[in-house]
């Protein structure tokens, strides 16, 4: 179960979400997709839609109805969605989705093929929402779990804190020091990252234009087909050279590994780049995650991908945000073809996290010591 939230502070979040992030209008069609444990913000997103003059639209997953359902019902129905789902979802200028189910641990004890049923229409999900230009936001909150806090090492009083209050982070603020930062990457060539910790690692730009998550889906995003958001955010991160990169990396925060199975939590390590390529690492069970799913794909080479500076000052302790923390460094080698790279093999990517680590271009401090420059 959630913790009570004030319907001050739950109207307060959905006024952001809708006139921010989404920028949800007079006229609009939102729809709205809870499961039960976070119903109580979906009301308030629904009651702050109608206040926007948006006509709201909301649709409850019981939770459970699903666990029984599961066990119930013939596997050929487990995941089906039917036309007139996938027909609200067409009509919808925008679409906020309150993730779920809570129940982590009854998840993960599911057989694969059951798991595989319940999320076979994810890719339609997506294609949908790309092709139809829906304005679309993810938050978290019903993904919430003791599990999932100890296996990232995480307080989960504080996590639930984060979710609610760097949701509600000014934009602006965002915007402004990431497209700063944004700007100083593209023109830039030669970037150097170093910590007291053994980082010093050299990476090439090669003037590919960065990408600022600011927390707002706006008419450019839409027009670049940028539509689909995780709340919250606040990061900016580009593509580098895959074939120049020289050094060490040395993590001091769970990362994450999207290998052959679904995420895992990748615990802080060591990576040696060689001429972009990865020659070593050095991740306790993560890296044995890792070396397992290479080996189960012919050890292909895996090259530098991606880097990324964290722009949120409420983001400490999200699981699977650390890299938007304000001032972290993070570092990501695989597949970054979906990012506008080069890499289209192997199909896994990993990231790494610094904290406290500084970053140059061309022998100009942007990040000194966890500290954005300049702003």
């Amino acid at each position: 179960m959630l913790p009570t939230y004030s319907p001050a502070k739950r109207r307060a979040f959905a006024r952001c979400v809708l006139r921010n992030a989404l920028r949800v209008g007079r006229g609009d069609n939102v729809l709205i997709e809870t499961w039960s444990a976070t119903l109580p913000w979906a009301v308030s997103l629904t009651v702050e839609a109608r206040a926007l003059g948006a006509r709201p639209l909301l649709s409850l997953k019981d939770e459970a109805a699903f666990w029984q359902s599961l066990t119930e019902s013939p596997a050929s129905q487990i995941g089906r969605v039917g036309d007139h789902e996938w027909a609200a979802l067409k009509a919808s200028d925008a679409y906020v989705y309150l993730y779920g189910p809570m129940d982590a641990a009854r998840e993960e004890a599911l057989p694969p093929a059951a798991c595989r049923r319940a999320e076979s229409n994810n890719h339609e999900l997506m294609r949908l929402i790309q092709k139809y230009g829906v304005r679309t936001v993810r938050w978290d909150l019903g993904r919430t779990s003791e599990l999932w806090a100890g296996r990232y090492g995480v307080d989960l009083a504080r996590w639930r804190s984060e979710l609610v209050d760097a949701t509600m982070v000014d934009p602006s603020r965002l915007r402004g020091d990431g497209a700063r930062l944004g700007e100083r990457l593209l023109r830039g060539r030669e970037v150097v990252i170093s910590h007291p910790n053994g980082t010093h690692l050299t990476l090439r730009l090669d003037r590919r234009r960065p990408r600022v998550d600011d927390g707002v889906i706006d008419d450019e995003d839409v027009k670049a087909g940028n539509v689909i958001m995780i709340l919250p955010t606040g990061v900016t991160s580009v593509t580098v050279s895959e074939t120049q990169g020289e050094g060490t990396f040395v993590s001091n925060s769970t990362g994450v590994l999207y290998g052959r199975e679904e995420e895992k939590p990748l615990p802080p390590g060591r990576w040696t780049l060689r001429n972009g390529t990865l020659t070593g690492f050095e991740a306790g069970a993560g890296g044995r995650h890792l070396r397992r799913d290479l080996a189960q794909m012919g050890n292909p080479r895996v090259r530098v991908g991606q880097l990324s500076v964290g722009l949120n000052p409420r983001i400490s302790t999200i699981p699977l945000l650390f890299d938007q923390e304000r001032g972290t460094i993070t570092l990501e080698i695989g597949r970054n073809a979906q990012f506008g790279g080069r890499s289209r093999s192997p199909r896994l990517l990993a990231y790494m996290p610094l904290r406290g680590g500084s970053l140059e271009i061309d022998g100009q401090s942007v990040v000194d010591q966890g500290r954005l420059v300049g702003t």
